[in-house]
């Protein structure tokens, strides 16, 4: 994708501020999505990491615009088991879909599931974080960095759970009723 990542990217990026904008709906925005995919797998070829990496980058799109635009949770489910299917680049994108499907775990008001992807995670960042400073490594600031709105999200996971509502918080229930 060396040679088309700069086209990707904006056209991506260009898809995901039409899907925020509301320009497009939700399935409109998959569609799209799905169109892009497919023009750039084929430009790879026979390249397996280029296909297994815009497969993995348009996953990640499609679960970021069902955090924004709200589907039916099995959606928003389906979309987190496409992102795990197709693994994580790297641990700051597994941290920003974690959050990202934990979003969507909180405002369908589905905690339990939410917890189960995001307690695992956050002992793994703690771990690091203890270790980072130990050894006085640059990783701390990572690890701080990303444990913050990652404990926000299990607070207010942690908040359903007990049956309290989270202020200034929308869920789809609130939103529906």
């Amino acid at each position: 994708m060396v040679g088309d990542e700069l086209a990707f990217c904006k056209a991506g990026d260009r898809l995901f501020l039409d899907a925020l904008k509301e320009k497009l709906s939700f399935t409109e925005a998959v569609d799209a999505f799905r169109r892009l995919e497919a023009e750039f797998v084929a430009r790879a070829g026979d390249d397996e990491w280029d296909v297994r990496e815009t497969r993995r980058r348009i996953a990640e799109y499609i679960l970021r615009v069902a955090d924004a635009h709200h589907p039916p949770f099995e959606v928003c489910r389906q979309a987190w088991n496409d992102v795990i299917r197709l693994g994580f680049s790297d641990k700051y994108i597994e941290c920003v879909m974690t959050w990202y499907f934990a979003d969507c775990c909180r405002y369908d008001e589905n905690p339990e599931e939410g917890l189960a992807v995001l307690l695992p995670l956050i002992a793994e960042l703690e771990r690091g974080l203890e270790e980072a400073r130990a050894t006085q490594s640059s990783m701390e600031e990572f690890y701080e960095y990303h444990l913050e709105p990652l404990l926000k999200i299990r607070d207010e996971l942690l908040a359903q759970q007990r049956g309290e509502q989270i202020p200034g918080k929308s869920t789809r229930r609130i939103d529906e009723a």
